[in-house]
């Protein structure tokens, strides 16, 4: 497996496959350049750096110019990922995909692209969308994208919207196919004791960034408030975190706790009533899938979110939780309302459903099935 860099967190989904799979598959990962704070990610993954491994001085690096140190190596990741002769190349994200282009093309080996969502809008962005400086980083991004769809024997995407965008944006039909990452429902399952008789929690998780709706949520959660008393907990970090913050300091329901790893994001949505994101437009792009809302319905919560992109791919409407029209303020105000009225046993209904639901259709282990399936597909 190639990415052209590996931060962890957030991108736990990176090698989230690559753990599942290692007792039938030998799977080694190549990077420019990693930056993990939880070492328990990898779980005996081997992880081949290229940055750090040829220049150990570059871990004293702010993390950004290490990225970009990184991807500039591309050419002696290539040749690190050919002298191993892997049997498969999958590479993660159509932008920062030139080493994995590169060694598949020395190693004759299959080569798979999985476009996660930003990358898949990479080539419908118009270069007047960006300031004169910023348009030479956009080209080459196209480029990249666009060769690793030509050269790609299979491209999976993370939901149908995202397969509709990669074709769209001028990959094959069919080469194209959906592929949903899943969550592993082992490790976000139920906790067995939830206080139902304390003060309900609406846990927000992911990057703090207007485009995810935080400030929507924000205003929807402040309007119920009085009928509906509840906290209203932030996790992640980003530009939005310091208007969040300033927020907090009037309204004492509202808690910003910022990054957290992993397991405490699972610990937090244990004693979530419910989980909202309410992810908006971001110029043409869309949430593409919304792993956050299978990790907390794996976990027994109810989601919340507007209707954006691959988001409906990623539960049932009004089954495991409810869905609001796009940039709708008020009708995400109902939806909270609505989900903040539940008795308790009807909470555990929805609960109950949202986990059958992801255990069923969008589990780790069934996604690590179907990817096993291709790896053997096009191993030749």
């Amino acid at each position: 497996m190639t990415k052209g860099s590996l931060l962890i967190p957030p991108t736990y989904f990176a090698v989230a496959h690559a753990r599942m799979l290692r007792a039938v598959h030998e799977v080694r990962i190549f990077t420019g350049t990693a930056h993990i704070t939880d070492s328990s990610a990898l779980d005996g993954i081997k992880l081949d750096e290229t940055l750090t491994e040829s220049l150990p001085i570059a871990n004293r690096l702010p993390v950004r110019r290490r990225e970009q140190i990184g991807a500039l190596l591309w050419q002696a990741t290539a040749r690190r990922i050919a002298r191993w002769a892997p049997d498969v190349i999958h590479q993660h994200f159509a932008y920062g995909s030139r080493a994995a282009v590169s060694a598949a093309r020395r190693t004759r080996r299959p080569l798979i692209v999985t476009v996660h969502g930003g990358d898949a809008f990479v080539p419908l962005t118009p270069l007047r969308e960006r300031g004169v400086r910023a348009r030479p980083a956009l080209l080459a991004m196209q480029r990249e994208v666009k060769t690793a769809y030509r050269e790609a024997d299979l491209i999976l995407a993370v939901s149908e919207y995202i397969a509709g965008i990669a074709v769209q944006g001028g990959a094959s039909p069919d080469r194209v196919r959906v592929h949903y990452q899943g969550v592993d429902t082992d490790i976000f399952a139920p906790s067995p004791a939830v206080d139902e008789a304390g003060t309900r929690r609406l846990l927000f998780v992911g990057r703090l960034v207007d485009v995810k709706g935080v400030f929507d949520l924000l205003t929807a959660s402040s309007a119920v408030i009085d009928d509906h008393p509840h906290e209203l907990v932030f996790v992640g970090d980003g530009p939005a975190r310091a208007g969040l913050e300033e927020a907090a300091r009037d309204l004492p329901h509202v808690h910003v706790l910022g990054g957290r790893a992993s397991a405490e994001v699972r610990d937090l949505l244990h004693s979530a009533h419910a989980l909202a994101l309410p992810t908006r437009i971001n110029g043409r792009a869309r949430e593409a899938a919304g792993l956050v809302l299978l990790e907390a319905q794996a976990c027994g919560v109810p989601v919340i979110a507007y209707d954006s992109g691959g988001t409906s791919e990623m539960m049932e409407a009004d089954v495991t939780g409810w869905l609001a029209p796009e940039g709708d303020v008020a009708a995400l105000q109902e939806r909270l309302a609505e989900s903040l009225s539940q008795t308790p046993d009807r909470r555990r209904e929805m609960g109950s459903r949202a986990r059958a639901f992801v255990v069923e259709h969008r589990s780790l282990s069934t996604s690590a099935r179907r990817l096993s399936a291709i790896y053997e597909e096009f191993h030749r």
